[in-house]
Order: C-alpha cells, then sequence, then structure tokens
C-alpha cells in the first residue's frame, strides 16, 4: 500500500503539471493566436486544415462569433445562429460546418479535437515501460486518469457549463458532473475563465496552475467581478468569499 500511495502521489503531481502546463501552452500558441501567427496559419491552412479549423471553432467562433450580447447567452436570438451559419457554410465545406456546430461553436469540442486535448494523457502512459510490477503500474494508470484528466474533462463537459449562470448550470448540469461544476475547484476556474475573455491573453487554464508559474494569470478587476455577479455568473457569496485572496491557495 505504501508503495502505490508513494508512486501515485510522486506520478499525480507530475502529471497534474505536465498537463496543466500543455493546456496553457495549447491555448496560447494554436487556440488564441496572436494575429500575426493567425495570419500564417491562414497562409497554411490548405495544408493543414484540421489545425485551422481547430483554432478558428475556438478563437473565432468561440471568442468573437458567440456569447456576443451576454457572456451567459451564446446567441440572442435564433437569428443570430442562423446568420453565423449561413457564413459558415459560404466558407467550410459539410462536413466541417457539422463538426463546428457540433461542438457548439467552440464551446467544447468534438473526435476531431480529442487526441489534441488528451495529448498529455496519452504520454503519460510511455511510463507504464519505465515501472515495474502491478503496483507501480496500478499507480501510474490511476494517477494518469485523476490528475492527467481535468483539462480533457473541463473542456469538453464542463466549459459549457461555465457560459451558463451558476444557479442555472447547478440545476441543469447532470450528475455527477454537477457536483464538479459547483465545487469549490470550478468556482475559482469559472472566474479566472471570465477574466480570459476578457482578457485572452491572460487566463487559459481549466485546469489549474500553469498559468500562474508561467505570469499568464491575472485576478478580476472590481468591474469584472461586478459583472460577473450581474450576470449571474458567480454569486455574491463567491465574490465575497474569494475577491482579494489568491487563487494560488484556492481551492488547494
Amino acid at each position: 500500500m505504501l508503495e502505490f500511495l508513494i508512486f501515485f502521489v510522486s506520478f499525480g503531481a507530475w502529471f497534474y503539471i505536465q498537463s496543466s502546463l500543455w493546456e496553457s501552452l495549447f491555448h496560447q500558441y494554436l487556440l488564441d493566436l496572436s494575429p500575426r501567427d493567425r495570419a500564417c496559419l491562414f497562409r497554411i491552412r490548405k495544408w493543414a486544415p484540421a489545425i485551422w479549423n481547430i483554432h478558428y471553432d475556438h478563437n473565432v467562433l468561440h471568442h468573437h462569433r458567440t456569447y456576443r450580447s451576454s457572456y451567459v447567452q451564446q446567441f440572442a436570438s435564433a437569428r443570430e445562429e442562423a446568420r453565423l451559419r449561413a457564413v459558415l457554410v459560404k466558407q467550410f465545406d459539410a462536413a466541417t460546418v457539422r463538426e463546428m456546430t457540433t461542438s457548439r461553436y467552440g464551446a467544447t469540442f468534438t473526435r476531431a479535437g480529442h487526441i489534441p486535448f488528451a495529448i498529455p494523457i496519452i504520454l503519460n502512459l510511455g511510463w507504464l515501460a519505465v515501472v515495474h510490477g502491478p503496483v507501480q503500474i496500478a499507480a501510474v494508470l490511476c494517477a494518469d486518469l485523476i490528475f492527467a484528466t481535468p483539462f480533457f474533462i473541463f473542456s469538453k463537459w464542463v466549459h459549457p457549463y461555465m457560459h451558463a449562470r451558476f444557479d442555472e448550470a447547478a440545476l441543469t448540469a447532470p450528475v455527477p458532473l454537477r457536483w464538479v461544476v459547483t465545487s469549490p475547484y470550478a468556482v475559482a476556474v469559472r472566474i479566472s475563465h471570465y477574466v480570459h475573455h476578457c482578457d485572452p491573453t491572460r487566463n487559459y487554464n481549466l485546469q489549474y496552475f500553469a498559468d500562474l508559474i508561467r505570469g499568464k494569470w491575472r485576478a478580476p478587476t472590481g468591474a469584472e467581478w461586478s459583472d460577473m455577479v450581474a450576470q449571474g455568473v458567480i454569486l455574491p457569496r463567491h465574490r465575497t468569499a474569494l475577491e482579494g485572496r489568491r487563487f494560488l491557495l484556492h481551492p488547494f
């Protein structure tokens, strides 16, 4: 049992940091490119269509073409969504348009995004060739499952609820996802993610940590706190409990 705990905690800490770092870098250097880098990617889109589509789905659709009237409402009306679909039909083939609508315009991801988002989880399995015995193998597998997956889980299943009012998300998210969405960890990430939409050069992480050590995290301003409460992104008690705190100390 002691051997399992030592390997589980050691690998778990490394896997968590590694996955968080991958997410922060992947988000900054592919999903939310600078205008100059986006122009370079656009020029090579014919040779790397999958990469361009992942970027477009997240950055253009999710950040700029949806949630325009409110952080917690993807479209102000059915007509607004129809106009966006008409634009996509002109720019992309039918299969790509279907992928983008299935991903809820970048709010989640489809099968095409499974490998890029799961790269840390997959790479960690390489440690199975290094460790010895069933106890160490079990520790690596459990650590990978628990500590390397928050980024994947939050990006695919939790993120859409971060763009809903907190009370609505608490009522509509299925169990056990509801426990995750309303947890102190998810509240901290929800606040951090709101800041990312106000300032796309900061707060890339949904698997909280790497932005802090990379100097890419910032706290909400007073106006951002007020707007989060006004839109129902968080409850007043969340602001009372967390405003002014260093998020490194919460929820750990």
